[in-house]
């Protein structure tokens, strides 16, 4: 019985073309113009974003504030470098500035789920990405 679920599995994977689907599903978690900017961005941002995150997931928090302060000068209009440099500040316990960043979050992106009304209230859990 089990091989038989193996093939028809197998079957339905190679009878979908990821070509055949839509590019992005509607879930209201970020608004049509915030992710066009994103799908858009440019080679230099995306490379100032990327070592913004490795740095941050290393908890170099010093240097993912520089490479995040970089891509939102490179790229002004972009959510996601203004959203990396508020989480970058926020750990680094300038709630200033990393207020500041978010409110730059919410007038790019101002119908996102993911970004929240108002900035949370003191320092994050230590577990928090």
């Amino acid at each position: 019985m089990k091989r038989r679920h193996v093939v028809l599995l197998l079957g339905a994977l190679l009878g979908c073309r990821g070509d055949a689907l839509p590019d992005d599903q509607r879930t209201g978690s970020v608004d049509s113009a915030a992710w066009e900017r994103a799908r858009s961005m440019p080679p230099d941002v995306q490379a100032a974003l990327d070592s913004g995150n490795a740095a941050f997931r290393r908890t170099d928090y010093a240097a993912a504030r520089e490479h995040y302060a970089r891509a939102t000068q490179l790229g002004p209009d972009q959510s996601a470098a203004w959203f990396g440099l508020s989480m970058a500040e926020r750990r680094l316990g300038n709630a200033g500035a990393a207020d500041e960043a978010m409110r730059r979050v919410q007038e790019l992106a101002p119908n996102s789920s993911l970004v929240p009304a108002e900035p949370p209230a003191g320092d994050l859990p230590p577990d928090h990405p």
